[in-house]
């Protein structure tokens, strides 16, 4: 079952523990649709989200395409109207995600058996605004940790939903990142909520929430694993962030 949590009415935070990792969806609540933004790994991951959407359309987001992002979906607790994401994950659809689930299949049998997959029925590439009534939800794509990465602002209540392209205590690399343009949208970003005169809300789908800083966090961190120098890390980090942490220095040297 996940944790739900209520951080201001109309939002709620959907947390799931999976063996190496916490993972975070997001649900939002306007007058007249709600969004689930990201249905994390398993359809259980979202069992009781379905209780807090009062009888109005919903639509589905995936942030990106990995795993512990989009493999909920069949556990919706409605039909959805369409589920969105960027064009670069709904070709992650066609062929890498189905075969990560069959790999997932035989590693963990009995846990992934009845698992549907659920791909996007509406794509974007830069730039989609989504009207929920009294709120809006933008979404802006973010290639960093994966290239078909989102973001969603609200910009009514100043809250970032910020997917993996936000990751705390640091940031997930992927072969293929695009270090430099990931760590100059962080930087722009943080400016952005920085110049708001009310608080801002990030919230990441792995580690704290907080405000801009976890932006600048990060983006620093990119830039010191770029130019070789120690970045500014926990003294203290699990094994997964770890084994994160080299195979990040290791990326940033062979680019």
């Amino acid at each position: 079952m996940p944790e739900i949590t209520e951080l201001r009415p109309g939002l709620w935070a959907i947390e799931a523990n999976l063996p190496d990792f916490r993972v975070r969806g997001a649900l939002v609540v306007g007058s007249d649709r709600a969004i689930l933004f990201d249905s994390l790994s398993h359809p259980d991951d979202i069992a009781g989200v379905g209780e807090l959407v009062p009888g109005i359309p919903l639509s589905l987001i995936y942030s990106h395409g990995d795993w512990d992002h989009v493999w909920g979906s069949s556990g919706l607790f409605q039909p959805v109207d369409e589920v969105i994401a960027h064009q670069l994950c709904t070709d992650r659809f066609a062929r890498e995600i189905p075969e990560t689930l069959a790999t997932m299949q035989a590693q963990h049998p009995g846990r992934y058996e009845s698992l549907e997959l659920i791909p996007p029925t509406r794509s974007f590439r830069k730039e989609l605004a989504l009207d929920l009534g009294g709120i809006t939800l933008e979404l802006h794509a973010l290639p960093g940790h994966t290239l078909d990465s989102i973001v969603g602002f609200i910009p009514e209540w100043g809250i970032l939903l910020a997917g993996d392209s936000v990751e705390t205590p640091l940031p997930f690399l992927n072969p293929g990142s695009p270090l430099e343009g990931w760590t100059r949208d962080l930087d722009g970003w943080a400016t952005r909520l920085e110049k708001r005169e009310k608080g801002v809300l990030v919230i990441p789908s792995h580690g704290r929430i907080g405000g801009p800083e976890l932006l600048r966090e990060n983006a620093n961190y990119l830039k010191d694993i770029c130019s070789g120098r120690p970045p500014d890390i926990p003294e203290v980090l699990d094994a997964f962030y770890r084994e994160t942490h080299q195979n990040n220095l290791a990326l940033a040297r062979d680019r």
